[in-house]
């Protein structure tokens, strides 16, 4: 299998958080700072593969790493979101849930439209240096918790 959220050496690069279920990954996508990917560990391609129990844990995780993010960055608010399917902008095939908190006067993204379609023009990616300082700053903010 090819999956890149499947792959440990892609986890372990990326990964910030990690609970018995799910991986919390600092997106590589250059977006605003704290956009996080919440990943089932088990390689699902639909939110209707997910077993209730792990769609709870989902949104359970979701809902810590988004309280987390709000009190670390203060951001005016948060879009949330997933893609199901290519026609839909989903790029990997394996499900995945975004959280991007929002700032003022952030233009990166209007928020009328949907925000992790891939037709977007912003489809640069942190530099590796970039990256992985973040990354070893979310870490830490959630190693604190």
């Amino acid at each position: 299998m090819d999956c890149p959220f499947c792959d440990k050496d892609n986890i372990d690069k990326h990964k910030i958080f990690e609970t018995k279920t799910e991986y919390v990954l600092y997106n590589i996508r250059k977006s605003n700072k704290g956009r996080c990917l919440v990943i089932p560990k088990r390689h699902v391609s639909s939110i209707r593969d997910l077993t209730d129990k792990e769609a709870e844990s989902l949104f359970k995780t979701v809902k810590y790493v988004s309280k987390r993010l709000n009190k670390y960055l203060k951001p005016q608010g948060f879009n949330y979101g997933f893609n199901e399917g290519k026609i839909a902008g989903q790029e990997v095939d394996h499900f995945h849930f975004h959280i991007l908190p929002r700032f003022q006067n952030d233009n990166r993204y209007h928020p009328r439209f949907h925000i992790f379609h891939s037709h977007l023009k912003q489809k640069k990616n942190w530099s590796e240096k970039k990256h992985q300082s973040l990354v070893r700053e979310f870490r830490q903010l959630f190693q604190r918790a």
